[in-house]
């Protein structure tokens, strides 16, 4: 009652694995912080990112630089995270009362592998196992009468909720599990393009994505999904592709990427955006990637420069057009309701349904009104009901709520005259193209401007 009545909502709390192959590649043992929420059947289950190693070297500098990414020995008793692990429903309108479980990220290994230390390595990459694990060990915290099991990740995490996410599902299935089990991908769907410049994989970070994934995937004895090895039988390491493996999946999964993200931008070797030929490059990267969207049904991809969202203390801030990231993928997580209450109506002669759901269809706060009242104030009708949201414009930071850009000299935020400029520009022809002089242009507030030229692209 104590922690009810108090202002700080609870911390998550520290768990290490019992099981002695779910080890971090020091051999420590794995584990998570859980927060429980014993009114609810709802659990959220984010794997952390923090990049890879792929060699002994690479593996050994990481040590040396990230040893925090490779041990739990530095783990403290409690976490408070924020987002969609938040239980604050300012912050975290839709999934503040779930049982949210972070699990850091320790094997340097996309969440794949299944190799101990030995021979090859003095490092274990047990990636894939320590999930399995974690989620064991959840069965007997509430776990297995789950209704609802969302596996989230960001970054490194993503990528493994895509190459985990059908494992988890059976896994479920065998322990006696009917949760429905669904995936978000944050910052996870990555490119096997060319990069802008070659590099030479000394430094992990500009290693192109296909050379680092290659070694990685043998050095970890990656587990891909069966259904994507079996198409990609000569190069397995194309599943950790999200475009490539998306369309093996089984298991419902929700997008989040940036048109432009700054991990993708990093291992593509083009350095710091001041050039056009620069631009360019960057530009062509969001044309493939929102290519890679075609066939994807649930997505959210505004056209920013950045990377990673969901546990973003102003993840709601995040829009495109008048949706939000939370609206969108709440609005994606009811879809089986209202599809099964459309039919529902169909068959009684009724002309459709509400935004509304019962009990565990809002913020979770059960059939109280102003529960029902808040959930019809944050969804739109399912009619209106959004969950395939890709900018239309095509440049960077074109969307008015985008993170702000930095100037990566000077460390301060960039001019907006001066972004447009950098993109090669010429503000003479933009002046004219909106009907103004350059006086004005460049003493016109930002966002009117922005506004403008968004209008002008869609």
């Amino acid at each position: 009652l104590s922690k009810c009545n108090s202002r700080e909502p609870p911390p998550t709390q520290k768990i290490l694995l019992k099981d002695k192959s779910a080890v971090c590649n020091d051999g420590s043992p794995a584990g998570y912080f859980i927060r429980k929420s014993y009114g609810s059947k709802r659990w959220i289950v984010f794997l952390e990112g923090g990049w890879y190693c792929y060699d002994k070297r690479s593996c050994e500098s990481r040590w040396s630089r990230l040893r925090g990414f490779m041990t739990s020995n530095m783990w403290p008793d409690t976490r408070q995270v924020s987002g969609i692990l938040s239980p604050d429903p300012e912050e975290n309108p839709y999934w503040w009362n779930a049982n949210h479980v972070y699990v850091p990220y320790c094997s340097s290994d996309s969440w794949s592998g299944s190799a101990p230390a030995g021979s090859a390595s003095r490092f274990a990459f047990m990636g894939s196992v320590i999930i399995q694990e974690v989620l064991r060990d959840l069965l007997s915290q509430g776990l297995l009468n789950a209704s609802k099991l969302m596996l989230t990740g960001s970054s490194a995490g993503g990528t493994g909720v895509m190459l985990n996410l059908d494992r988890v599902t059976d896994f479920l299935r065998t322990q006696g599990s009917s949760a429905e089990v669904r995936g978000v991908t944050d910052s996870g769907w990555f490119l096997d393009n060319v990069p802008y410049a070659p590099a030479d994989c000394q430094d992990p970070q500009r290693c192109a994505p296909t050379s680092a994934v290659q070694m990685g995937h043998t050095l970890w004895n990656g587990q891909v999904p069966l259904a994507c090895k079996a198409q990609y039988a000569s190069q397995p390491w194309r599943c950790y592709f999200g475009h490539h493996l998306h369309r093996t999946l089984k298991t419902p999964l929700f997008i989040f990427q940036w048109l432009f993200d700054e991990a993708q931008m990093l291992a593509d070797n083009v350095g710091p955006p001041m050039s056009k030929e620069q631009w360019d490059y960057i530009h062509a990267v969001g044309d493939d990637l929102r290519r890679t969207f075609t066939n994807v049904s649930a997505v959210f991809s505004p056209s920013c420069i950045s990377h990673t969202v969901l546990t973003k203390r102003d993840w709601q801030s995040i829009r495109i057009g008048d949706i939000s990231l939370p609206q969108a993928l709440r609005c994606w997580e009811l879809q089986p309701y209202w599809s099964n209450k459309r039919n529902n109506n169909n068959n009684n002669g009724g002309s459709g349904g509400s935004a509304g759901g019962g009990s565990n269809s809002g913020t979770g706060a059960g059939p109280a009104k102003s529960g029902r009242r808040h959930q019809q104030q944050q969804l739109k009708a399912p009619e209106f009901c959004q969950h395939r949201l890709v900018d239309r414009c095509t440049w960077p930071q074109c969307n008015r709520v985008c993170p702000k850009l930095h100037n990566p000299f000077t460390g301060e935020e960039m001019d907006f005259i001066q972004l447009l400029k950098s993109f090669g520009l010429d503000m003479s022809s933009v002046a004219n193209a909106l009907g103004i002089d350059m006086h004005t242009l460049n003493n016109m507030d930002h966002d009117v401007l922005l506004h403008l030229l968004t209008q002008q692209t869609n």
